[in-house]
Formats: structure tokens, C-alpha cells, sequence
């Protein structure tokens, strides 16, 4: 068997064997540790692998194979991440990577989805429990094939961007909680908050039913100048996840 045909659950009894303890590059390999200037157990891969052996839904554990490394964006510290690959290349669109520690997240744990799509992270929370409890609801849309209640709301908040925002493009919103999202306006330097209802009279507070946009059978309600915003910039992870990341 290879490091890339480790399910999850295999990983997971390896550790708890002791499978990883010793620190050689037939061990990083298995352990899918792709750090070459991080010893193996060190304090990232550790924290990175108790959320991994927490993981408890039957999906992820028998169709995912997990990878670790350390990322290096163009400004700010390093972070640890742990990328769960399908072992079938059909369900290549059910990846997704957990980020701990990101300096451009948030909150501690964010986690990105290629369902969500780049360049936006699909959750973030302060709490592992919090990301094992999202995950595991997350596993269950995967298996099934169904779209997150929250995909009509992130359609038509880009929609909206796209249509009503200048150079915005079909810019991936990012998702501020329950019903709400928000787009880089390039031209006011400054995020806008989009607010997504159902109906005009589920306006949220502050707003009227004549602020309403209809959009793809929604409601979106824009709003303008909420603060400076601070534009993600691109990063730049270590050449052994892309690397991994290509054979897919």
C-alpha cells in the first residue's frame, strides 16, 4: 500500500500505533507530512493530527487520504494546514483543506472547499470542536451530492457583485454569517456587505423592502461602506502541496 492510498481511518490506526514516531523520510512519507523543514512531530503536525484523529464520519475516513504541510504567504508567519484528498479522482470536487492558524483568516481554523471555491474560505471558527462538528456536517452534503442550504444565498450574492459592483467580476463573496456575505468594492477600497433573504419583507434590521434586489429568485440586500477593507492577498504555499495537489 502507498501514503496516497491511506484512507483516513488507516492513518488514524497508524498513529495510534505509533506508525509515526520516528522521525525518516519513509515515515513523513506515510504519515503524509510534506514539510522538509519542520521535523515530523513537531508542534503543527501534533495539533493538525488531533483534529484528524477526532474525525469520526464513515465518509471522510473511508474515501479521503490526508496530507500536511506548512504554508508561507508573501506577508506573515507560517501556518499549518491538512489537505484531505479523495482516494477516487472522480470526486476530485469533494476536496478540501483545513488551515490552522492562517495569518489572513479570521479565526484560528478555516476551512476551504473547492465547492465553495478559491480564494475565499467556506468556515471559520475559534474552536476545534467547532470545525469537527462543520466538517461532519459537510460530510454528510458530500455523500449525498447535495448542495449546502447556504449555495442559492452565495449565488446570488455574486450575481449581485457581478452585476452592480464595478471590476468585481465574478469575485467569490465571503461568507459573514448566517445569510450575509461580502464583495471587495475595488473602487471605494472598502467592503460591502450583502445581506440574502428570501422574501423583501425578511429585510434584516436596518433595512426596508425597498432596498431589495431581486436575484436569482432571492433578495439581496446591499450594504455600502462598512470599513476599509483589507484585499486577500495571493499565497504561497510550500512546493510540496502543489506538487500534491497536480497529481490530482
Amino acid at each position: 500500500m502507498t501514503p496516497d492510498e491511506i484512507s483516513v481511518r488507516q492513518w488514524q490506526e497508524l498513529y495510534r500505533a505509533g506508525a509515526f514516531e520516528k522521525d525518516n523520510e519513509q515515515t513523513r512519507e506515510l504519515a503524509g507530512w510534506g514539510e522538509v523543514d519542520d521535523p515530523l512531530n513537531n508542534w503543527r503536525m501534533k495539533k493538525l493530527s488531533r483534529l484528524v484523529l477526532a474525525v469520526t464520519h464513515p465518509f471522510i475516513l473511508d474515501n479521503y487520504r490526508v496530507f500536511f504541510s506548512v504554508g508561507q504567504p508573501n506577508v506573515g508567519h507560517k501556518y499549518g494546514f491538512v489537505c484531505f484528498y479523495p482516494l477516487e479522482e472522480e470526486h476530485f470536487q469533494c476536496l478540501f483543506h483545513i488551515d490552522m492558524d492562517y495569518p489572513y483568516a479570521r479565526e484560528k481554523w478555516a476551512l476551504s472547499t473547492r465547492r465553495y471555491g478559491e480564494g475565499e474560505t467556506e468556515f471559520e471558527c475559534g474552536h476545534v470542536r467547532d470545525m469537527l462538528r462543520y466538517i461532519h456536517i459537510m460530510a454528510d452534503e458530500l455523500e449525498q451530492g447535495v448542495k449546502p442550504s447556504f449555495w442559492p444565498e452565495k449565488e446570488a450574492a455574486q450575481q449581485y457583485a457581478f452585476e452592480h459592483i464595478p471590476l468585481c467580476g465574478y469575485t467569490i463573496p465571503r461568507r459573514e454569517g448566517e445569510h450575509s456575505y461580502s464583495v471587495w468594492d475595488r473602487v471605494t477600497d472598502s467592503r460591502i456587505i450583502l445581506h440574502v433573504a428570501r422574501a423583501p419583507g425578511d429585510a434584516p434590521p436596518g433595512f426596508q423592502v425597498q432596498d431589495a434586489v431581486p436575484v436569482c429568485g432571492l433578495y439581496v440586500f446591499p450594504q455600502k461602506g462598512v470599513g476599509r477593507a483589507a484585499e486577500t492577498p495571493m499565497i504561497s504555499r510550500k512546493k510540496t502541496h502543489k506538487k500534491k495537489e497536480a497529481e490530482r
